[in-house]
């Protein structure tokens, strides 16, 4: 009997060369699979097609967009206390009396210019402009998390169809391993154990493939309810590149969070100024001109034009009050400037270190998936020759399927740091 095995399972026996050539074949197709990208597909969309969507429906930004054009509006209003305030009067009137009827008519116009008010109309003016600075970065900032969420969206939909592939690719591996072993076990070279284990692999191979489907539906829902359009595949090619050592000092002041903190800490300073207005007096020209009688168009005129200057004496010392609640603010925020400003730059900083690890980790994941294809392929001519035990083949096809997964996921890894340090100073991936 176990001279006949040897015969049936020798080089030269059409079973064993029959099982190496369909085993081959599906290590051929794993492969091929793994190191190349899905084909396109009719109606799929590319980055930069969604991209375009994006700036057409993103709610995020929109958002955004309305809360700048609310500030910059308030900055224009700011100009009114610079300029003089204009009104119109006319009336017409009938009174009954004693002594008989009586009609008056009036009509004027009359203006009020302020002159000086304890410098309040310059600190208003500043105060909107920082506001308008603050919703800019406000809005940058808003644009950059929302384009990270989108690539984020696009980097599972794109990595969740090949990622199906693949095992797809792993589940025929499987299927084959099981009936190759079922074969074994009834010839009596293998035990009943190792043809248990060959099929809940197969099983489990066949929940991860229905498992990643079912992810993958998720994926295309995200992207779709981001761009707000029918998303059912995504194209392309992406295998992020290495950049060169960034001015980080420059990407600090561009990076949204920075300038942000920098217009509050502007606002804070501005408010501990204009403190000052409610220890200085304010001067104002008022002026108005008005014809009236009791005919039309009445005949008696009016002129009238006065310098105001008023000054408060004492406020109950909330001119005080305000002083040093004014300076507590704007010492806090100065601290949280400093704060923010390092928080930021360590940030931007960890961002493209996080990015240069995980390109490294993508480039060792394909070393490490071509050693363990040649592995898994020899592994498996010396296995059906009787060469290595059932554990030592078992333990190399796992970290063959391993390695497809790890290739996978670190791809994955490094596509999200991209978009991640693009994010950081206020950018997104182009």
């Amino acid at each position: 009997m176990i001279r006949s095995l040897k015969k049936l399972f020798c080089p030269g026996s059409n079973l064993t060369a029959q099982l190496i050539a369909r085993l081959k074949l599906a290590r051929l197709v794993n492969v091929a699979v793994l190191l190349f990208y899905l084909a396109g597909q009719a109606g799929s969309l590319t980055w930069p097609q969604v991209l375009n969507e994006a700036a057409r429906s993103g709610r995020e930004i929109k958002s955004a967009q309305k809360q700048l054009e609310v500030a910059r509006w308030t900055y224009y209003k700011s100009y009114s206390g610079f300029l003089p305030q204009i009104s119109a009067n006319m009336s017409a009137g009938q009174s009954d009396n004693s002594t008989g009827q009586s009609n008056s008519y009036s009509y004027g116009l009359s203006f009020s210019q302020s002159l000086f008010k304890g410098f309040s109309n310059y600190n208003n003016l500043s105060s909107a402009n920082a506001s308008l600075s603050f919703y800019q970065a406000s809005l940058q900032y808003n644009e950059a998390d929302y384009y990270y969420q989108l690539r984020q969206a696009f980097v599972n939909l794109y990595l969740g169809q090949r990622n199906i592939d693949v095992l797809k690719a792993i589940r025929q591996s499987r299927d084959e391993n099981a009936r190759m072993i079922k074969l074994l076990y009834d010839s009596g070279r293998e035990d009943k154990g190792n043809y248990l284990r060959t099929d809940a692999q197969r099983r489990e191979a066949d929940y991860r493939y229905l498992s990643a489907g079912r992810q993958l539906e998720l994926a295309k829902l995200k992207l779709s309810q981001l761009i707000e359009a029918q998303v059912s595949s995504v194209e392309g090619e992406f295998i992020p590149a290495p950049i060169g050592e960034p001015d980080f000092d420059s990407l600090l002041k561009e990076a949204p969070a920075y300038k942000m903190s920098r217009s509050q800490l502007t606002l804070a300073e501005i408010d501990q100024r204009a403190t000052i207005s409610e220890y200085l007096p304010t001067v104002s020209l008022q002026g108005s001109y008005s014809k009236s009688g009791s005919s039309w168009p009445p005949d008696s005129s009016s002129k009238s034009l006065s310098l105001n200057l008023s000054y408060s004496l004492f406020p109950g010392g909330s001119n005080i009050a305000e002083r040093v609640i004014s300076d507590a603010q704007y010492d806090k925020a100065k601290e949280d400037f400093s704060i923010t400003k390092k928080e930021q730059y360590f940030a931007i900083r960890q961002a493209y270190e996080t990015f240069r690890d995980a390109l490294e980790e993508y480039k060792l994941a394909e070393i490490y998936l071509d050693a363990s294809t040649q592995r898994a392929q020899i592994a498996q001519v010396k296995y059906l020759n009787g060469l290595v035990s059932y554990n030592e083949w078992d333990q190399v096809q796992n970290e063959y399927f391993s390695s497809q997964n790890s290739l996978i996921n670190s791809l994955k890894s490094a596509l999200l740091a991209e978009a991640a340090w693009h994010k950081s100073y206020g950018g997104h991936v182009k």
